[in-house]
């Protein structure tokens, strides 16, 4: 294993949803996932660090390009320091590091038909930054990934894009309109709450299917995927998310993969629960790494 502590909430210039802060805190997820004690769980594990500049110290007429230049910085480090040998598993922060994660993979795979993107989450991170409502790119980030996107210095980032049908979006999604309209527009794949409750059978097996079709496959785990019962120290709390013995068979079917890349995301530490959510982090990495 590969680890890379991006600590970041670059991703998060305003207010989140129905919040009243900017998630200060999220950062600090790297450093208390990856402990020593934790890392004792992998064979020979190597660890490589990236901090993001914070937000409140940015001009924000120079946001986007400052946002650019170091989710650029962060991707040619994931690719310079990454072993041939090696899996590329990347703790956030907030979710904005999948773009780098994510562009890291493209850039090494070079056909994008041949990789499966897998997103955990309780939301669908596709909006352009128009239709955002609270403009923060940590909800925009795997929108350039599919076609155009309002913001120049992100767009000219991607020269590499995947299909719809290559993207499969696992959690109960709360969409925005414009998402909503997007959604059904791409035909998204999308493994709810319910469908795993009613067909736990057949949605295994399409998983086993979708994971089956691509030469590779890359994870983004945004620990809002659960709960709040389950989860409670996260930037937006999943109200009628996953528990964690209703994903553990999804988590197997997708590590079982033999070249898989991972992103965990969106741990506050900081916040009430902060104790129990990096447990439950450190749960997912392990069943995702060891199985």
């Amino acid at each position: 294993m590969h680890f890379y502590k991006a600590r970041t909430r670059l991703g998060i210039i305003n207010p989140l949803i129905h919040q009243k802060d900017l998630n200060v805190g999220v950062e600090d997820a790297p450093d208390a996932i990856l402990t020593k004690e934790f890392l004792l769980n992998f064979d020979n594990p190597q660890v490589s660090e990236f901090t993001f500049s914070k937000p409140e110290d940015i001009d924000k007429t120079k946001y986007f390009g400052v946002l650019s230049s170091e989710l650029s910085e962060f991707k040619d480090l994931i690719n310079k320091t990454l072993g041939t040998r090696e899996t590329q598993v990347i703790i956030g922060g907030d979710n904005s590091i999948t773009f780098s994660s994510l562009l890291a993979v493209l850039e090494r795979v070079g056909d994008p038909n041949k990789v499966g993107y897998i997103q955990f989450d309780s939301h669908g991170e596709v909006n352009m930054y128009k239709t955002s409502l609270s403009k923060n790119f940590h909800g925009m980030y795997i929108r350039p990934f599919l076609d155009s996107f309002d913001v120049a210095k992100i767009k000219s980032l991607i020269n590499l894009k995947l299909k719809a049908s290559n993207i499969l979006f696992i959690g109960n999604l709360e969409l925005d309109r414009e998402e909503k309209i997007y959604f059904e527009k791409s035909k998204f794949k999308n493994i709810n709450k319910e469908d795993l409750t009613k067909n736990r059978n057949k949605v295994l097996k399409e998983l086993e299917d979708f994971v089956k079709t691509f030469e590779y496959l890359h994870i983004n785990f945004d620990i809002d995927v659960f709960s709040s019962k389950e989860v409670l120290a996260t930037g937006i709390p999943g109200v009628e998310g996953f528990m964690m013995d209703e994903v553990s068979d999804l988590l197997k079917i997708v590590s079982s993969h033999p070249k898989l890349s991972l992103d965990l995301a969106e741990v506050n530490p900081s916040k009430k629960g902060g104790r129990k959510t990096i447990s439950v982090a450190q749960k997912v990495l392990e069943t995702f790494l060891n199985h």
